[in-house]
């Protein structure tokens, strides 16, 4: 919540949302599992990655049995988190056995990727951990999931406290490094007094920001320079300036994931212009469809459009994966995106 200050009328932070506290079957599920596996989404962010580096820590506290078992591995990016904990990416084969699976940043089997199959076959009691919109209705047979939290590692740094466990210095890095992933470094709108509150917590305990911030974004290949040269080259803008969109071949995605160059930094110098209110990233896949990630700087909700291509999100920031071309699904998306300025103009 944003409100203005009486003296200076200058808006300042302000976050009075009672905390969301897990459930008596969530807490029960947690302690009485012995042997447990963290997963999250393909392609694990930043906020994937951070809270499963917490939750790791917390658990082992606990005195569990902890795999983290992915559908992928860990881009450059976050490479460095693999110092606290072992990032395993599935291969194939059966899931190892396990008392529980803990969903992490995502709510649903589909969006395990390689690793669905295996979990569904396996048939584990599953909890999940997050704060997307929708997601207590996901595939948890328990959860802990508060939509108003900036990032999942939010949600894991408020068990710490919840189940009386100090929070160790790598739980701090990586409830910092959620943290820093789902807020832009403080920059969104989900950055509320409780955020700064929860950073100066972690602060504390021992994390460099300023050290982090060089891991995450001080670490790319000479050739980076040239791929985000040419991909904000193929920007658009329309809408009478209100709409920006970047379309990506599937050979350039390709080329950037060899480098382990973060094709979201594209969507930034769009997201700069005064007039565009929703940007709109279009990524062609390799089996033939197109990854749309959706980002809004003003009172347009791309959550319920990203919905509307089968996915979701947030507020402000979404996506969806799709079938189509990518000329074709840039068209649909600009049509989605001028319904919801007219609607976002009348309101």
């Amino acid at each position: 919540m944003i409100a203005a200050s009486r003296d200076t009328g200058i808006p300042t932070s302000r976050d009075d949302r009672p905390l969301t506290k897990p459930s008596s079957a969530f807490l029960d599920a947690l302690q009485g599992a012995r042997s447990i596996i963290l997963t999250g989404h393909e392609h694990p962010d930043g906020d994937c990655l951070g809270a499963q580096v917490a939750l790791h820590e917390l658990l082992v506290g606990l005195g569990k049995e902890v795999l983290i078992l992915n559908p992928d591995p860990p881009s450059k990016a976050f490479d460095f988190l693999g110092r606290h904990v072992t990032y395993n990416a599935f291969r194939g084969g059966p899931l190892p056995h396990c008392d529980l699976l803990v969903l992490l940043d995502c709510s649903e089997l589909r969006r395990l990727g390689r690793l669905q199959r295996a979990v569904e076959a396996a048939s584990p009691r599953i909890a999940v951990i997050d704060h997307h919109v929708g997601s207590e209705y996901g595939d948890g047979d328990v959860s802990f999931v508060d939509t108003g939290a900036a990032a999942t590692g939010e949600l894991v740094h408020r068990l710490f406290g919840v189940l009386g466990q100090p929070l160790v210095p790598a739980a701090a890095e990586g409830v910092f490094v959620s943290l820093v992933s789902d807020t832009g470094w403080f920059r969104y709108s989900n950055t509320t007094a409780r955020v700064f509150e929860l950073a100066a917590d972690v602060a504390r305990a021992g994390v460099d920001a300023s050290a982090l911030f060089d891991l995450l974004n001080r670490r790319n290949e000479p050739d980076s320079v040239a791929i985000l040269a040419d991909a904000i080259g193929r920007s658009r803008i329309t809408l009478d300036g209100r709409f920006g969109s970047i379309q990506l071949e599937r050979e350039v995605v390709e080329q950037s994931t060899r480098i382990g160059l973060d094709l979201d930094l594209v969507m930034e110098p769009l997201r700069s212009v005064g007039s565009i209110e929703v940007v709109a990233m279009l990524k062609e896949s390799h089996d033939g469809g197109v990854k749309i990630s959706l980002r809004a700087s003003r009172g347009v909700d791309v959550q319920k459009i990203a919905v509307g291509f089968g996915g979701g999100g947030h507020k402000k920031a979404a996506g969806a994966s799709v079938r189509g071309t990518l000329e074709s699904v840039r068209g649909e998306v600009e049509a989605a995106v001028r319904k919801a300025l007219d609607g976002s103009a009348r309101s």
